[in-house]
């Protein structure tokens, strides 16, 4: 999962700047979009409510 077993939607500013390597890897290339903020991840593991594209 994401920063400290975070999902994306509650990533804030602080999380995505510290940690913007690990972001870039999260979403690349991405299979799944969360039914509830439409963020996208390659992993269905770092979205609350994930949905394959």
């Amino acid at each position: 999962m994401g920063k400290e077993g975070k999902t994306l939607c509650k990533w804030d500013k602080d999380d995505i700047k510290d940690d913007f390597k690990e972001l870039k890897k999260l979403v690349a290339e991405p299979r799944y979009v969360c039914r509830k903020c439409a963020r996208a991840a390659k992993t269905d593991k770092v979205l609350c409510k994930p949905e394959e594209l």
